[in-house]
């Protein structure tokens, strides 16, 4: 049955959710509706855009609390809730680790951040004395 839920997803940094979107070869969209298949809408604070089409995946906040929440119609997007929420978790949690490297002063190259068999990402931070 087609219709909009509420999902969890680990992410709290729009920021970091924007670059991991752009990372997986898609695109994003502030504060637009987003229509589910029976033509309901919602209010997306970021929405994800697929070939240039607004899909009905995007992220609204709690008033009340200021967290995130993935809302999705899952039967409109071409992935899996499980594949889609874990693969821009682990970017989320790239960028994230990222920014407090960088705030602690510690350098990562861009080649020593890969994947390893077991499909999780694996830094490498080096500091100077």
């Amino acid at each position: 049955m087609s219709h909009f839920a509420v999902y969890t997803c680990n992410v709290s940094n729009m920021e970091f959710v924007k670059k991991g979107l752009r990372e997986m070869g898609l695109d994003y969209k502030e504060n637009v509706q987003i229509t589910d298949y029976y033509g309901q809408n919602r209010q997306a604070e970021l929405a994800v855009i697929k070939d240039g089409k607004t899909l009905p995946l995007g992220w609204v906040r709690d008033q009340s609390t200021s967290e995130l929440a993935l809302q999705a119609d899952w039967f409109k997007v071409p992935y899996s809730e499980k594949e889609f929420t874990n693969k821009i978790s682990q970017y989320h949690s790239k960028y994230q680790v990222l920014d407090i490297c960088e705030e602690n002063r510690w350098n990562v190259d861009e080649d020593s951040i890969s994947f390893n068999e077991a499909g999780e990402l694996e830094i490498i931070a080096t500091s100077f004395a």
